[in-house]
């Protein structure tokens, strides 16, 4: 079963990534190790850029970007801080999860 490690922190929309992943044979994690990384970037303590950042520094894991922002600026930072993927908020779960099957 991989691991996915699930960084958001809207409480409705973890829990329905959890769901999710769950029920398509995923285990998610709250803290490394794991197969893959789903990241939002707004969060209240530490961004999830710098979290991407701070990854790639040990780690090769697979990172996508789960998020609400929007700007091709925020998109172009992420790939730059070593994300393989960016999908944005409202997301479609099927599109997720052949995201997820692509890594």
């Amino acid at each position: 079963m991989e691991k996915i490690l699930v960084i958001e922190d809207d409480v409705s929309i973890r829990e329905e990534l959890v769901k999710l992943l769950q029920a398509n044979g995923y285990l998610a994690v709250e803290e490394p190790p794991c197969d893959l990384a789903l990241l939002d970037i707004s969060l209240p303590e530490e961004s999830g850029f710098e979290i991407c950042r701070k990854l790639r520094q040990h780690s090769d894991v697979p990172v996508i970007f789960l998020t609400a922002r929007e700007s091709a600026e925020d998109e172009i930072l992420g790939f730059g801080v070593g994300a393989d993927d960016y999908i944005r908020k409202p997301y479609n779960s099927s599109v997720l999860l052949a995201g997820l099957q692509g890594f």
